[in-house]
């Protein structure tokens, strides 16, 4: 279930760059003020350092966005006078309550800049095909894939190769079977709805075929990277259309919570298309 929020700035419309912390804590805090206990749980409760099985995407705006600074000599971003952005989820009573709470709060303030809500809408689910290709949404989201190593996080582009170390497309695949599992743990009900949406057995989530292919983002080019910080963290991303090969079950997960990893903190929100 995705969400589409449309946004107006009160003010200038200027807003940090590398602002995914502060995207993830206003939705976070306008949760908690209208849904206290999810957002507690989400953010302190069994979901902490877990996979939340939620994404959302950056601001996109109409004009779009230009390089600005703020006036300590951030690097920002200045945006139009129509903002949207879009926030997803498998569990339906996240949804609601986020779509709840934001039209209680009329408004989401990120680093004290105050965005005036417009309009939410119900984004249309696709018809899902075995095989479906996919974008990042909008005009600058981007999908991390990250592995760790000795206690250390790393990156992978799609065209990475070494020896021992999974692809990209192998991390994505992986991902989303754990996020199979993980909703197991915390819906049992739209777990077992869905494995049974294609007739599959609800105990072999780990042999799950998927299938992940990226595509070039453009003639020449096979996808753009992007180095984000947040909260000291140097975090390599990059942006590319991607083929994936899989039953229903798989699909749904890939549009209601996204691809890839950090999807709780703006990154792999995707819509349909190249």
């Amino acid at each position: 279930m995705q969400i589409e929020l449309q946004l107006s700035p009160v003010g200038d419309g200027l807003l940090a760059r590398d602002c995914h912390h502060e995207l993830a804590s206003a939705l976070y805090q306008a949760l908690s003020r209208s849904q206290p206990k999810l957002a507690e749980e989400l953010h302190d409760g069994n979901h902490r350092s877990r996979l939340k099985l939620f994404v959302f995407s950056l601001f996109n705006s109409d004009p779009k966005p230009v390089a600005a600074e703020l006036p300590d000599g951030t690097r920002a971003l200045k945006f139009g006078s129509r903002i949207w952005m879009r926030f997803a989820s498998i569990w339906p009573e996240l949804v609601y309550g986020m779509a709840e709470a934001l039209q209680k709060q009329k408004e989401l303030n990120v680093r004290g800049l105050r965005f005036r809500l417009e309009e939410i809408r119900m984004v249309p689910t696709p018809d899902f095909r075995p095989t479906m290709t996919y974008r990042p949404f909008g005009q600058a989201d981007f999908i991390v894939c990250r592995y760790q190593k000795d206690g250390k996080n790393y990156f992978r582009m799609p065209d990475d190769s070494e020896p021992g170390i999974p692809s990209c497309a192998d991390l994505i695949a992986g991902n989303l079977r754990h996020k199979l599992l993980r909703l197991r743990e915390i819906r049992l009900d739209i777990f077992e709805n869905l494995m049974s949406i294609g007739g599959l057995d609800a105990s072999a989530v780990a042999a799950l075929p998927i299938q992940v292919e990226f595509l070039p983002l453009m003639e020449g080019r096979a996808y753009r990277t992007r180095l984000t910080r947040i909260r000291g963290i140097n975090v390599r991303a990059f942006r590319a259309p991607l083929r994936i090969t899989a039953p229903e079950a798989v699909h749904r997960l890939v549009w209601e919570t996204g691809v890839g990893s950090m999807n709780s903190m703006g990154f792999g929100l995707v819509c349909g298309g190249r």
